[in-house]
């Protein structure tokens, strides 16, 4: 029988972190973490449709903005999950971009993303036609 999971990670130890789990005899791929996704190929990253990240110090989670650059004009959405503080987090990242240009896009990009913690969890949608805002 063949594994339907084939992780491996995309840095080597004691760099920014990444597991990239494409997933076998699907188009489909999670990430966990998103540290320097740099050796990760175009075609790989736009596999990735689940991204889990623990905890949003810079190394796990400033290779989002290279995904999120390639994804950009695609019909595509991404489902984020990040800990307590997530959405604040990822807005700021969103919100540190100028999208005066996004309405000429023909696909829609849509985030999709829930911030986790031990009582609750938030839900919070942007869409690119509206320019990410919640």
């Amino acid at each position: 029988m063949r594994p339907t999971f084939l992780p491996r990670l995309v840095n080597p130890p004691h760099e920014d972190p990444a597991l990239y789990i494409p997933m076998a005899h699907h188009n489909t791929a999670l990430l966990f973490d998103a540290g320097d996704l740099a050796n990760l190929t175009p075609v790989e990253l736009l596999k990735i449709d689940h991204i889990f990240i623990t905890h949003t110090h810079m190394d796990h989670f400033s290779g989002f903005d290279r995904l999120l650059r390639l994804v950009l004009g695609r019909e595509k959405i991404l489902t984020l999950f990040g800990p307590e503080g997530f959405l604040d987090h990822l807005e700021g990242k969103l919100n540190s971009y100028q999208w005066n240009l996004v309405e000429k896009y023909t696909y829609p990009l849509v985030i999709q993303a829930t911030e986790v913690t031990a009582l609750k969890q938030l839900f919070q949608t942007y869409r690119c036609q509206d320019r990410f805002r919640p």
